[in-house]
């Protein structure tokens, strides 16, 4: 998934150190962070791409809370995946929402089968408020870990904040076997979190000719995940 990201600060300019999240149809480029933020990034999966694997069980942790860094962090996100395209007639956007398999059947061992992208659109508004907050979880990511030097801190988007449709999340994980015993554990205290996570990313979302400015929330999580 191509794009361009500036991001400018107060006279300051923060290193790009991690990546996020994939884009969902009609929500981000990112799934909710309750389920699988991470600091590492991961291109897009459709329905044929899945895998059989149990995804770990999340448990107890803290938060989201909200992050109480003042700085001033402002992106740019440009827009230049050429499957993502603005619909003027909608004033909407088309995007590939799966692939589907063509020749499966025909398909000889060892060889991948064809696909074909099944396209939908969603109202430009609601895609460009998703990608705004995609973009400031990685923009709030990156800057707390830088601040904390370390490669731990990952982003996403939720929605699991009261009163709040989706929100930027930063977040660092422990991870536990199936028996409760630790097979990671952050070495990040949640207190110094939340002490450098920006409490907003004011994001500018550019698509063709048209652009959306908001200014994002941006929430800490630390989470404990136990391995099915």
């Amino acid at each position: 998934m191509k794009r361009r990201s500036v991001l400018t600060t107060a006279g300051i300019s923060w290193l790009f150190l991690s990546g996020c999240i994939a884009r969902s149809p009609g929500s981000s480029r990112q799934s909710d962070s309750s389920e699988a933020p991470t600091g590492t990034a991961r291109s897009a999966t459709s329905s044929a791409d899945t895998t059989d694997e149990e995804p770990p069980t999340i448990m107890d942790g803290q938060g989201p809370t909200r992050g109480e860094n003042d700085v001033e962090l402002e992106v740019e996100e440009v827009e230049d995946d050429e499957e993502v395209t603005y619909v003027e007639d909608e004033h909407a956007v088309r995007y590939v929402a799966a692939w589907r398999h063509t020749n499966h059947d025909e398909v000889d061992e060892g060889e991948p089968p064809e696909r074909e992208p099944v396209y939908e659109t969603t109202p430009f508004e609601q895609w460009a408020k998703t990608q705004c907050t995609s973009a400031a979880a990685r923009t709030a990511a990156e800057h707390v870990n830088d601040q904390l030097d370390t490669d731990e801190v990952g982003g996403g988007i939720t929605s699991a904040v009261e009163g709040k449709d989706l929100v930027a999340v930063v977040s660092v994980q422990t991870t536990l076997d199936r028996d409760g015993d630790p097979v990671s554990e952050t070495a990040v205290a949640f207190d110094a979190l939340v002490a450098a996570t920006p409490a907003n990313v004011r994001v500018t979302y550019r698509l063709d000719a048209e652009e959306y400015q908001m200014t994002v929330p941006v929430y800490a999580q630390y989470r404990v995940l136990q391995q099915e």
